[in-house]
């Protein structure tokens, strides 16, 4: 059955300022023009494509999952798919933070205390190990730094950061995956660690596309450790508790371990929905592991 645009965007309950803007990125073309009126229009078969659109957009994907979705081969889902579990599974656990945070706020509004209360946290360094069952790719900024000079080599790493978020440089990646997760990833470093390379950069769904001037790096599969710590601030998060996991990690976890290092590769995890929690933001750090 053929549609005008205004009988489609009827029949699917949207606007055709919406079709249009679906046309013009590319998530849903008309059939064709019709050669009378010089008018799109539209057949079942994109009625079956806005219905598989509105169906993926209840489940919170965005407009450009769902354009790369719906192009590529159903078996290429799991990846994407997998993603999104883990968005919402995280942010039900933030909703819960709120929740508790929203209820220790009345009680304080009750007692005329401070709206906010801050406090020194002394993070817990909770350590396990996990199997990485499928490569991760990352694409960012790079710089090879002397991490056996622990002042210039902060340094380099800090501009190194500063310039990728200030310069906006996350928004030039293309196909970010959820949860929205930054990586800081140590790896290709020679074994005195005169040297070796940081990266800086976002978790993607795939390598098609660098954007000029940036690499791409991918995760092996394998078994990690994870160390998740919080602290009372991101800045505190991001210093001196990164610090402190680091030594925790290497100096007391490891040792004391059934593991060695495989390679030196690290790595930093930013997820921001956790970056933003209402009391304590949290991270993890991850590093690739051989038994011994």
């Amino acid at each position: 059955m053929r549609y005008t645009i205004g009988q489609f965007a009827g029949l699917h309950l949207v606007s055709k300022k919406t079709l249009r803007y679906y046309k013009e990125i590319g998530l849903l073309q008309p059939e064709g023009i019709d050669s009378f009126n010089g008018y799109a229009y539209y057949e079942d078969k994109q009625s079956e494509r806005m219905k598989q659109i509105q169906y993926l957009r209840r489940l919170r994907f965005s407009l450009e999952e769902i354009r790369v979705l719906l192009d590529m081969d159903f078996e290429q889902w799991k990846g994407i798919v997998g993603a999104r579990l883990i968005a919402v599974r995280s942010e039900e656990l933030l909703l819960h933070d709120i929740e508790q945070e929203l209820l220790a706020l009345q009680e304080r509004i009750k007692e005329n205390k401070a709206i906010y209360q801050t406090g020194r946290i002394t993070s817990e360094y909770i350590t396990d190990t996990f199997l990485l069952e499928n490569p991760v790719y990352f694409i960012g900024r790079a710089a090879r730094v002397p991490y056996n000079q622990n002042e210039k080599k902060q340094q380099m790493i800090e501009s190194l950061i500063g310039d990728f978020y200030s310069n906006d440089e996350p928004n030039l990646i293309p196909g970010h995956s959820l949860p929205e997760t930054s990586l800081g990833i140590v790896c290709e470093c020679e074994k005195d660690m005169s040297m070796g390379t940081y990266m800086m950069g976002i978790q993607v769904n795939c390598l098609d596309e660098i954007p000029e001037g940036m690499r791409k790096f991918t995760l092996p599969p394998g078994i990690y450790a994870r160390v998740r710590f919080r602290a009372e601030d991101r800045e505190t998060l991001t210093g001196a508790a990164l610090d402190k996991a680091y030594e925790h990690l290497y100096n007391k976890w490891l040792p004391e371990s059934a593991y060695t290092m495989k390679d030196m590769l690290a790595i930093e995890v930013y997820r921001e929905d956790r970056m933003e929690s209402p009391v304590s933001p949290e991270m993890e750090l991850w590093q690739l592991l051989a038994e011994s």
